[in-house]
């Protein structure tokens, strides 16, 4: 073998070594690549994360950060929030959802809350009507001097006639002389008819002294002129002839007296020491207070509302029966039992369903309405008694309903809106649970204490009119005049003869 093939064979083994090791050095590349691009791989996938993880920490700051900044300032709204609801709610109480009175709804026009009975709108069946008639005893009432029958013919006696009829009233001036033997002076006075005129125009008809003046100069055609202290002296008189004791005996001898008072505006009133003050350039308020049942009325003047005043009128002092009242403290008392007015009830919680928006309240209202048109139906058919066995159902929903205002309570921040009203209304059933369910334990109870808001209402009439009484002799006469009348009223006398009794009880007789 030549050199020159040695040579070749050489350089062929030293490629082939060569080759070899760049194919062993190609194999090491392409896992090292790879691997790296494993790696690639895995770093693409960590950065992603990196990249998620470093998003959610920067919005999570940025929540953290926009919550720490925003808190006060959501705390401020939320604040804020609370206070217009409850000065909304305040603004929007009114005599249909509160125990507001009427007379302080101002110009706010006040929808119907009346519950719809089912009836059609109008006179139902079996109502009396009134129309003008003939009376069936009419020569009767003539011959009594009630009335006059004045008789205008066109035809002669013994013919057919038809009668056409006019009702009208005579006013005339009837001077009356009184002739006896000399001794006293001669006097001149009013008589009772004009003295009962004047009294029940004041008094119901709230006219003024000074416009009832002019009517009576106006009707005599200028000869009669009263003047306002002779006004003032016909009430007086009037009020002097009243005795309330056989009132007071009848409310004594009832089962239920409903009571309660309205405050007044008096220039004058009795101090504590029994003495009179009087107001200077503005009044004293003082108070009429009413007991009163379905027939009788007695009326009391007080200068202040106290349970002491109570016990000065003497009447709940005697009286051992059902107190019918207004959640007023001091009358709880007094009598057997106290029934406290479900119409104040139902008000004050439709104002809570309104405006605070308590479901609770809403479900106990429909309660208390549910059990009154219960006893009302029962009282229609004769039933003298709710039926044992719904009375207990009727009382135990009234106990779950207070656990549920309980409960209810608890999950309430203490502060928040509407807690401290379901607070007091919850802690207000528990107390008084007897005297609000008394209404449906006992059918002499009423549900209502309306019977004494309309023996009153007539005071604030009369203060919208006449503003205030000028002395605490007006108030103690205008309270025993209104007993009087209105308890006429209730008997369905008239109250003209009544103020008439009045005066000729101190009248010689024949007069």
């Amino acid at each position: 073998m030549t050199n020159y093939n040695r040579g070749i064979i050489k350089q062929i083994e030293e490629l082939t070594i060569e080759n070899d090791r760049l194919r062993a050095e190609n194999r090491n590349l392409r896992a090292e690549n790879r691997s790296l691009r494993s790696e690639n791989a895995r770093l693409l996938e960590r950065i992603d994360v990196l990249e998620a993880t470093i998003e959610e920490r920067i919005s999570k700051a940025v929540e953290e950060a926009v919550a720490k900044a925003t808190a006060p300032l959501l705390a401020i709204i939320s604040e804020k929030d609370t206070e217009i609801l409850r000065l909304k709610s305040q603004l929007e109480k009114d005599s249909s959802n509160s125990s507001i009175p009427p007379g302080r709804n101002g110009f706010k026009k006040i929808p119907n809350n009346r519950e719809k009975s089912g009836r059609r709108p109008g006179g139902q069946k079996g109502h009396k009507g009134v129309r003008l008639n003939i009376p069936e005893n009419l020569e009767g009432l003539a011959s009594a001097g009630i009335v006059e029958h004045v008789i205008l013919s066109e035809v002669a006696d013994g013919e057919p006639y038809v009668s056409d009829w006019t009702v009208d009233i005579k006013v005339i001036t009837v001077y009356t002389e009184h002739r006896r033997k000399p001794g006293e002076p001669p006097k001149i006075e009013y008589g009772p008819q004009i003295i009962v005129v004047a009294v029940y125009l004041i008094i119901i008809g709230l006219i003024a002294f000074k416009r009832l003046s002019q009517f009576f100069r106006e009707i005599s055609h200028g000869l009669i002129i009263v003047s306002k202290a002779t006004l003032a002296e016909f009430i007086h008189k009037v009020a002097d002839g009243i005795d309330l004791g056989q009132y007071v005996h009848d409310l004594l001898n009832g089962k239920v007296v409903h009571t309660d008072e309205t405050p007044i505006k008096t220039s004058e009133r009795p101090a504590l020491d029994g003495t009179l003050e009087t107001a200077e350039k503005s009044t004293f308020s003082a108070y009429i207070r009413t007991y009163s049942n379905e027939k009788t009325t007695v009326l009391t003047a007080n200068p202040y509302k106290t349970k002491e005043s109570v016990i000065d009128d003497n009447i709940l002092t005697q009286f051992h029966g059902i107190v019918a009242q207004d959640h007023e403290s001091k009358f709880y008392n007094f009598g057997s039992s106290n029934a406290t007015c479900g119409a104040h009830l139902t008000r004050e919680l439709k104002g809570m369903s309104d405006l605070q928006m308590l479901e609770w309240a809403a479900a106990v209202r429909e309660l208390f309405l549910e059990m009154n048109k219960h006893k009302n139906e029962d009282v229609h058919h004769g039933i003298a008694a709710c039926e044992p066995v719904l009375l207990r159902q009727f009382e135990r929903r009234f106990d779950e309903l207070l656990k549920s205002g309980r409960n209810q309570l608890e999950n309430m921040p203490p502060k928040s809106f509407g807690f401290d009203e379901l607070r007091l209304m919850v802690n207000r059933l528990e107390k008084f649970k007897d005297n609000y369910l008394l209404f449906i334990r006992n059918y002499d109870a009423p549900f209502t204490n309306n019977q004494a808001e309309r023996d009153l209402r007539h005071c604030k009439t009369k203060q919208k009119v006449s503003g205030c009484f000028r002395s605490w002799q007006g108030v103690s006469d205008y309270c025993k005049i209104r007993s009087l009348l209105g308890t006429a009223k209730k008997r369905g006398e008239n109250l003209l003869e009544a103020l008439s009794h009045v005066l000729r009880q101190g009248l010689p007789a024949g007069q």
